[in-house]
C-alpha cells in the first residue's frame, strides 16, 4: 500500500473542503486511508483507496463530488476530477483529460471550483462555470447522493 502524492493529496483536500458533517467524516477516512492501487489510463488515472474498517462511515449510498476544477501543465483543455464514495466509504479519485494525454507526473497550475449554472428554464440541465470559491448549492447537490438526485 502506498501514500498519496502531494498532488493527489491537494486535490483530495479540495474535494473534501467545507463545513458539512459528511465532509468532516470523509476527511477522517482520508486521513486513515492508503492508496490500494494507482491506475494510469493514458488519458487519466484512478487512485483507489483502502479505508480501515475502524474508520467511521457515512450512511450507505453513492456520492460523487465533481466540482473541483484543475489546470494541469501540458493538458490543454483541463481535467475532469471526480471523488467517489460508495456504501459510506471513500472509494477512488478519478482524473480524466478532456483532450490529450495524462502526464506521468502531473503538475498543478491552478485549482478552483465549478458552480452549476442552469441551462434554460424548466429543465434539470446545467453547465459548469469556474469560480474561485466553492459554491454551497453545487456541493450540497453532490452530497445528497446519487440516489436522491434520481441517478443510478
Amino acid at each position: 500500500m502506498d501514500t498519496l502524492t502531494t498532488f493527489e493529496r491537494r486535490v483530495l483536500d479540495a474535494c473534501l473542503a467545507g463545513e458539512d458533517p459528511k465532509l468532516s467524516l470523509l476527511r477522517v477516512q482520508a486521513d486513515a486511508a492508503t492508496v490500494a492501487t494507482r491506475t494510469h489510463t493514458g488519458v487519466g488515472a484512478y487512485i483507489d483507496f483502502s479505508v480501515p474498517a475502524s474508520a467511521p462511515q457515512l450512511e450507505h449510498g453513492t456520492i460523487v463530488i465533481g466540482d473541483v476544477n484543475l489546470e494541469i501543465s501540458g493538458v490543454p483543455e483541463g481535467v475532469a476530477t471526480l471523488l467517489y464514495v460508495y456504501e459510506g466509504r471513500l472509494q477512488f479519485l478519478e482524473f480524466a483529460t478532456y483532450v490529450g494525454e495524462w502526464p506521468e507526473d502531473p503538475q498543478l497550475v491552478s485549482l478552483c471550483y465549478f458552480q452549476e449554472a442552469p441551462i434554460g428554464t424548466g429543465t434539470d440541465a446545467f453547465s459548469l462555470v469556474p469560480v474561485n470559491e466553492r459554491h454551497p448549492e453545487t456541493l450540497a447537490r453532490a452530497l445528497k447522493g446519487r440516489e436522491a438526485q434520481g441517478a443510478a
